[in-house]
């Protein structure tokens, strides 16, 4: 009777210090953890992405007055009959062929029909508009109706390490923060490490930075970081946990579900001689 007490006894010990161990990594994981204290000083504010050398963007010049006027601006990439209807910046393309890609060069400028090299590397979307439709509207007769829009069509982001979906995912809108693409790849596993997660920039001599971000502090969201750019990488490191279990080999496992059964046993023998 005494010696299943002092069992009993010592699997209570062990199962309270499971339970203590538990509750001191809960505080690993939580995002936001000081969100009670957070002000927004404004520091971020709205976000504007700028274009970047290899940046691949789809322009279309409108003109609802007379639309065959701007037509000259418009080129279309042959596509097969086959290949699927697209829609490129919320306008559906049809099969006859896809808005053409200007590729922004290492020197900022686009080749453009008709007007020729455009500067647009370092402009915001809507600077980026207006810069274009200046160029276009000494062709033009018709010009109270011209309207330029611009999207960047590779704009992409990779998400790798402990996330559920590590992948390589296009933005098909001109923003992105770090929260939703973390979201696209399904968020960070319980093994992800949040106080440390690293995201690589691309600088302008296409070389990379890093930067590090702790996902648990609530002042990410006045981060200059936490709106992501064109290519930017995100990788979020595994926690000490998974590099514990990534470590336990064969025995070790077998030594633990010995462990288990010989608590189950215990359990058993108790409630017998009880």
């Amino acid at each position: 009777m005494r010696l299943s007490n002092i069992l009993m006894k010592n699997i209570v010990i062990a199962f309270i210090s499971i339970l203590f161990m538990a509750c001191a990594n809960y505080r690993d994981i939580p995002y936001f953890q000081n969100s009670k204290d957070f002000k927004d000083d404004g520091s971020v504010g709205l976000y504007d992405i700028t274009i970047k050398p290899k940046d691949e963007l789809v322009i279309f010049v409108t003109n609802t007055g007379n639309p065959e006027s701007v037509a000259q601006f418009n080129m279309r990439e042959s596509t097969p009959m086959n290949e699927y209807d697209k829609t490129i910046g919320g306008i559906r393309q049809s099969r006859a062929g896809r808005r053409y890609h200007y590729l922004v060069e290492n020197d900022g400028t686009i080749e453009f029909p008709v007007v020729g090299h455009i500067h647009l590397a370092g402009l915001t979307i809507e600077q980026a508009n207006a810069a274009i439709l200046e160029k276009v509207l000494p062709y033009l007769q018709d010009k109270s109706n011209c309207i330029v829009n611009t999207y960047i069509g590779n704009y992409e982001i990779s998400v790798l390490g402990e996330v559920k979906r590590p992948n390589t995912f296009t933005i098909g809108r001109n923003k992105c923060t770090i929260l939703e693409a973390l979201a696209m790849a399904g968020d960070m596993t319980i093994y992800g490490k949040r106080d440390n997660v690293k995201l690589l920039r691309e600088l302008p001599d296409g070389t990379y930075g890093v930067h590090e971000l702790d996902m648990r502090d609530a002042n990410i969201l006045n981060s200059p970081y936490y709106y992501l750019q064109q290519r930017d990488i995100i990788y979020v490191e595994p926690n000490e946990a998974m590099l514990q279990s990534s470590q336990i080999g064969t025995t070790t496992r077998l030594w633990v579900r010995g462990v288990g059964i010989t608590i189950s046993l215990g359990s058993l023998l108790y409630r017998v001689l009880n």
